[in-house]
């Protein structure tokens, strides 16, 4: 297993109604305070990483508005505490608007190489209902640059079930992917927690959403039209072209070890999961003291490593190969989720063929209802 590194950029524009990730005004000082902290702290983790690192992934937040010179400092870092592959894949969460040619250009040289683009939709009407600042013309804009400057590897991201959405919007979306080469496309279906303003709105009969058949049904159809565009679904949300599968996101999903730094990052070695800090002000005190920011540490038993690997590795459309899982976690461990899993077959939410198994099409809407059994 290789590492990968994830970097937690928490500046924004301003935040989506809908958005429950760890973000912060975009201000220039507090930016550069961070950056320096960011870099601090790979320095008291450097050299403990085992193994080449071959991903790099800033996420947000929205990285793109940081300074091009301030990415570049975090990838110098990365590079003069840990040993990074030459092929490594460097991505770079943007919005729309927020990718100006001179930035590009940098980027380029400094060996950024995946960038995945907030699109969403392409409709203003549901753009503007979600708190989006961007509109359809700058997301255009925005891959016209990209291509420019040579960045073939582009994701699209995608929002399924928005306030106003209806099947004719969404096709346009389809038609509109249909003309844009982008290298892999992520499709996410609109969830909301307790605490964002957008749950509020849906509550209090403010704002409608489509109905949750109607968002099955295009889901399944959004499946099947970008397999006719060359794009395979490789994970219940992502589609890519061949050979641009995303090899950050896939550690994730097969539990190889990721590090994150940065407010709020989470980070996997193999045996234990942590977590930073998520209050800024927790967070630069214990760096700039000398100290790593762990708010919590915690080993992963056997019985939750076993069912991280069946609930993560169902994700995935090849799903999980149970004669090996068997050789690692024994045929004892197995056997009440073995019974999960048969029963959930007839149920047509799982199939199996040999010795493996993996969601049905049905699986994937219900996906949550099969994943209790192991979480």
């Amino acid at each position: 297993m290789t590492p990968g590194i994830y970097i937690h950029v928490p500046f924004c524009r301003s935040k989506c109604n809908y958005c429950h990730f760890v973000s912060l005004p975009m201000e220039r000082p507090a930016a550069d305070r961070y950056t320096k902290a960011v870099i601090r702290e790979m320095e008291l983790f450097s050299g403990t990483l085992a193994g080449k690192v071959d991903s790099i992934y800033f996420g947000g937040g929205t990285p793109s508005l940081l300074p091009a010179g301030h990415i570049t400092d975090l990838l110098s870092a990365c590079r003069a505490c840990f040993p990074v592959a030459e092929d490594c894949e460097i991505s770079l969460e943007a919005n729309p608007g927020t990718l100006p040619a001179g930035k590009l250009k940098i980027l380029s040289e400094h060996g950024v190489n995946r960038i995945s683009l907030g699109a969403q939709t392409f409709d203003n009407r549901e753009l503007r209902s979600i708190g989006r600042r961007h509109t359809a013309g700058s997301i255009l804009d925005s891959l016209r640059r990209l291509r420019e400057y040579g960045f073939t590897n582009v994701n699209l991201d995608l929002m399924l079930g928005l306030p106003h959405q209806t099947a004719e919007s969404w096709r346009r979306n389809l038609e509109t992917i249909a003309g844009l080469d982008a290298a892999h496309i992520s499709v996410y279906m609109l969830d909301l927690d307790d605490e964002c303003p957008l749950r509020n709105l849906v509550k209090n009969g403010s704002v409608r959403l489509p109905e949750e058949d109607l968002v099955s049904d295009l889901y399944l159809e959004t499946i099947d039209c970008l397999a006719a565009g060359g794009y395979g679904q490789y994970e219940i949300s992502n589609f890519a072209r061949p050979g641009h599968s995303c090899r950050h996101n896939l550690k994730y999903w097969t539990r190889e070890p990721v590090q994150g730094f940065g407010l709020g990052s989470h980070s996997f070695d193999g045996g234990c999961r942590q977590a930073n800090h998520s209050r800024m002000n927790a967070y630069l005190r214990e760096v700039e003291a000398g100290r790593l920011p762990v708010s919590w540490r915690e080993p992963v038993a056997e019985a939750q490593a076993l069912g991280e690997t069946l609930f993560l590795g169902l994700r995935l459309n090849r799903g999980v190969d149970w004669k090996s899982l068997k050789s690692i976690y024994g045929g004892q461990a197995l056997q009440k989720h073995e019974e999960s899993l048969r029963e959930l077959s007839i149920d047509g939410l799982v199939e199996w063929t040999d010795s493996r198994v993996r969601l049905t099409r049905l699986g994937m809407l219900l996906s949550n209802e099969v994943f209790q059994h192991f979480v």
